[in-house]
């Protein structure tokens, strides 16, 4: 029997809690969820609905610039009422730390 090589993340993830924005792209409906650890690549988001693996979502950081679509990559129970979601980000743009630049006023 030949064994498959262990998958290991390409970066590490940094433990940073930030809302974040999180919203269906077919039904219009989002969540305000928390991070639990973030990357460039992806995030670990804990939320209250349950989130189909592979679903298309919208992310954004709330207090961040970071927007993106992203993949969830897996939704499992955290506690009775929450969930964590691994999310692959797909072009993200800004970074979660960065804040958002509100706009002037003329």
């Amino acid at each position: 029997m030949v064994s498959a090589p262990l998958l290991r993340r390409a970066e590490t993830r940094i433990p940073m809690r930030m809302f974040v924005r999180l919203s269906n792209p077919d039904t219009g409906t989002f969540e305000i969820a928390t991070t639990i650890d973030v990357s460039s690549h992806g995030a670990r988001v804990v939320t209250k609905n349950v989130w189909q693996p592979n679903q298309d979502v919208f992310v954004r950081s709330i207090r961040g610039n970071l927007h993106s679509r992203a993949r969830v990559a897996h939704c499992e129970r955290y506690t009775d009422d929450s969930y964590t979601l691994g999310l692959e980000l797909y072009s993200a743009s800004g970074d979660w730390a960065t804040p958002a630049k509100l706009p002037r006023r003329a």
